[in-house]
């Protein structure tokens, strides 16, 4: 069987059509997800400026601090001392965890007063999504840290 001129014409076009249907289908999840995770990092960000006044508690309380403020806030919560160590954490002993002070987020809170990343949590072995917040207190500044996994933002959580 043979195609027509016209025949030919309709299959480019149908063609056409659905290779620009799918590019716009991928943009489109792009931006949605980009926009979730826009939103997340702006929860995580009131949620460290909210609990700023209480972070100072974790020097006395750690770990346990750490999971009543991941149950309120339904995030992983870690506190990291100006150096890099980890002084309290909701989902690991905080005396097991590595030294923090290379995390992009940390440093860039350490410099500008917050920061955020998506990376590979190696503690959980996932992506999470990362919110880090400068708290001054008078023995120098703390690092409160909010994260959630990336999977909730994919969720629109």
């Amino acid at each position: 069987m043979r195609l027509t001129i016209a025949g030919k014409s309709v299959l480019t076009v149908c063609l056409l059509i659905t290779f620009s249907l799918a590019l716009v289908g991928l943009y489109l999840a792009h931006r949605e997800r980009e926009s979730l995770l826009s939103q997340i990092v702006a929860r995580l960000e009131a949620q460290t400026s909210l609990l700023a006044a209480e972070t100072p508690e974790s020097i006395v309380f750690g770990d346990a601090w750490a999971r009543g403020v991941a149950a309120r806030t339904k995030t992983r919560v870690t506190v990291i001392m100006a150096d890099g160590r980890v002084l309290a954490d909701s989902e690991e002993s905080s005396e097991q965890m590595e030294n923090h002070w290379d995390r992009p987020e940390i440093s860039a809170a350490l410099r500008t007063g917050s920061g955020q990343a998506v990376r590979f949590s190696r503690t959980l072995s996932r992506d999470l999504v990362y919110f880090a917040r400068s708290v001054p207190t008078a023995g120098g500044p703390l690092l409160l840290r909010l994260s959630v996994p990336v999977g909730e933002v994919s969720q629109g959580a």
